[in-house]
């Protein structure tokens, strides 16, 4: 998955496969991480957000299902 940058204090990229609703977020340490079922309209406000960590945290973490994602970049 193709993954672009993100300003964020947590995150370094971001990608989203909108024809299987998977959210992949590079962490800054370089771990990546996987959220399943996640809708388009949830990636867009997130990518569109003046505080990307605030709304990660307020509408994604423990919402979705999330896996430990391959690290390393893919940009």
């Amino acid at each position: 998955m193709k993954r672009h940058e993100i300003v964020s204090s947590l995150f370094i990229s971001a990608g989203y496969d909108p024809m299987a609703g998977v959210l992949e977020l590079e962490y800054k340490n370089g771990s990546c991480r996987r959220w399943l079922a996640v809708p388009a309209k949830t990636y867009q406000a997130f990518s569109r957000s003046l505080d990307c960590d605030s709304y990660f945290r307020q509408n994604i973490d423990g919402r979705f299902l999330s896996l430990r994602g391959e690290s390393g970049p893919s940009r």
